[in-house]
């Protein structure tokens, strides 16, 4: 029988950092109280905190997070949220939700845990990768025999080989990426293709390589990912790769004060940051160590429920391609879900930033992958079962939505606030505001003359991309 953990008053929001965001754009007032839902609608009231619902997942999972939380000082939006990636990664292609036919979402997540340094950021997510990491160990050791053993036969003389049979090369079937090229990445995930996930113990390195190995196409291939679209990469010097059904979850870690990395590259134009799940708590600190231990059977539990999901079979179709079993709504869980997607719908059509209706326009695919991801936590838990997605997993991913909703609001709000001008030094701000709005290189050099700046830091200053387009050759457009 499943139970229904979501009495909790905890439902008031914080938008401490977006106060000049027009409140009627903030409103979220989806009118679901007979659903069991009880969203704050007074915005002077939700500005005092944006509470993480740990009340959503199955019990086990609340005692290791509140657990973590008392005992390894982790805070509980880290952990609640690094929890959900790593049964992401663990549930992989194995099921998708069907909101409708021929509408499908996967448990694919894209997230970001947003705080100052030194406040336990990367501790709990890889708290809750370990699981992960655990059976990337014992593949790992798997395939190194299994690489000995092939070795040994390649050694062997021609006619053995035709006795014994021909040698077949191990692969590594893993999981888990955290420094990679492209390419490798592809690689992993050919061998991989239940699904793998990307772990960035600091995100900004991320947005920066995307054009490191191939120029401006990286992001695209982020951006398609999210949409489960299909991978086809052609190389020259070694065999194409086609993953027709790709899942790779990302999450990494982002210091509050360079987040202004993600705006550049016309990230925030593309609908790129969009589709991350944003976690930035609130008045967050540095805290002392505690001298009490975390009981082994948290660990132990955690890692019992994960191993569940990674044992989930995988069905493959005759091109050895997965199949994932689709999961259906039961009718008051569906009832209640396109309920709240209208409200949420009305909020996209009535905000007055394109920001903002960037940010609602993907809330809609998360709270089914949230679905998704509660309700396979559920079975693991053995508090549901995976055969139809519940009203309380719906009930649960809405109350994530509306914390990640208010989260993201926060860090678009910094984001905002962030103008590249600032961090110039005098003189260049100087000869910014000098320039007129469109103008050439040799105007560049020439009124640089006046602030004493030299043709080689001009021409570099020109390349600032947050501040200049390049029009055409030798012409230039400011970007402020």
């Amino acid at each position: 029988m499943e139970s229904n953990q979501l009495n909790s008053p905890n439902n008031s929001f914080d938008d401490s950092q977006g106060k000049d965001i027009n409140s009627q754009e903030l409103k979220t007032d989806f009118d679901l109280d007979k659903f069991g839902i009880d969203i704050e609608t007074d915005i002077e009231k939700a500005v005092s905190r944006n509470i993480f619902p740990v009340e959503v997942f199955p019990l086990p999972v609340q005692e290791i997070i509140n657990a973590t939380n008392e005992n390894l000082d982790f805070p509980i939006d880290f952990i609640g949220s690094s929890i959900l990636y790593a049964v992401s990664v663990a549930i992989g292609n194995t099921f998708k939700i069907e909101i409708k036919r021929g509408f499908q979402e996967s448990a694919l997540l894209y997230l970001a845990i947003v705080a100052r340094p030194g406040t336990n950021k990367t501790h709990p997510l890889s708290f809750a990768i370990q699981p992960i990491i655990d059976r990337d160990k014992k593949t790992y050791r798997d395939y190194e025999q299994a690489k000995q053993e092939y070795e040994k036969l390649l050694s062997l003389s021609k006619s053995e080989r035709q006795t014994q049979g021909e040698p077949v090369k191990p692969i590594w079937n893993k999981f888990l990426l955290s420094d990679y090229t492209p390419e490798a990445l592809a690689e992993v995930h050919k061998f991989n293709k239940r699904g793998i996930g990307v772990y960035c113990d600091e995100l900004a390195g991320w947005f920066k390589n995307f054009n490191r190995y191939n120029k401006g196409s990286e992001m695209e291939f982020w951006i398609s990912n999210f949409n489960s679209k299909p991978i086809n990469i052609d190389r020259k010097t070694n065999e194409p790769i086609f993953i027709p059904v790709p899942f790779i979850s990302v999450a990494g870690t982002i210091q509050t004060g360079i987040l202004n990395e993600l705006a550049k590259e016309s990230r925030t134009q593309n609908g790129f940051i969009d589709r991350i799940l944003f976690v930035i708590p609130d008045n967050i600190l540095k805290e002392y160590w505690g001298e009490t231990e975390i009981n082994p059977v948290i660990i132990q539990n955690w890692a019992g429920i994960v191993t569940q999901l990674l044992n989930l079979p995988v069905k493959w179709d005759d091109t050895l391609n997965p199949v994932p079993e689709i999961l259906h709504f039961t009718p008051e869980a569906k009832k209640l879900l396109f309920k709240w997607q209208r409200e949420n719908t009305d909020q996209c059509n009535e905000a007055e930033s394109e920001a903002l209706a960037g940010i609602f326009s993907k809330l809609d695919m998360y709270a089914a992958r949230l679905a998704l991801i509660l309700q396979l936590m559920r079975w693991a838990c053995n508090e549901g079962n995976k055969e139809t997605v519940s009203i309380e997993a719906v009930k649960g991913a809405i109350k994530l939505i509306e914390y990640f909703r208010l989260s993201a609001v926060k860090v678009y709000s910094i984001i905002a606030s962030s103008n590249p001008l600032d961090k110039l030094p005098a003189d260049k701000k100087a000869l910014y505001s000098a320039l007129p709005k469109v103008f050439t290189t040799g105007l560049a050099q020439q009124t640089a003359k006046q602030f004493e700046i030299d043709e080689r830091a001009v021409r570099r200053f020109l390349t600032e991309r947050e501040l200049f387009s390049n029009v055409k050759h030798g012409y230039y457009e400011k970007r402020i």
